[in-house]
């Protein structure tokens, strides 16, 4: 049975890159996983040198990485290069000025989504090559 909860994950899902390639069925499989979670205005999301234990999705507001004057904007995707490559995160990640509404997908999770959807892992890359340039 798909919930009303699950069908708002979906379209929230749907404006975020590389989700927004999946099919409906993808979709569907990627929501019915996420558990939300908010993080208050410079809470600790993903501590920095951790291998991550899940994906954060920012649905609303930003996740931010760096120091006091050199703060940058991540990807609405955090965490999942750290999961998928079992590699610690660089430096911790905390929430913006306004917070952040999260969608959660625990790293199980993410391995049946990878091997289910591959355009998504191919999505991810992208996303995190232009990130990085």
């Amino acid at each position: 049975m798909i919930t009303g909860d699950a069908v708002d994950r979906m379209l929230t899902l749907t404006s975020i890159p590389p989700f927004n390639v999946l099919k409906e069925s993808e979709l569907l499989l990627v929501a019915q996983h996420l558990h939300p979670r908010s993080y208050s205005a410079g809470e600790l999301i993903l501590a920095g040198g951790h291998v991550a234990e899940m994906v954060i999705i920012a649905a609303s507001g930003t996740a931010l990485c760096g120091g006091v004057n050199d703060q940058r904007a991540l990807p609405a995707i955090v965490g999942a290069p750290s999961i998928l490559f079992s590699l610690p995160i660089d430096e911790s990640v905390f929430a913006g000025p306004e917070g952040v509404d999260a969608l959660c997908l625990a790293k199980p999770h993410l391995f049946t989504i990878a091997r289910e959807c591959p355009d998504f892992v191919v999505g991810l890359t992208d996303l995190y090559r232009a990130a990085a340039l």
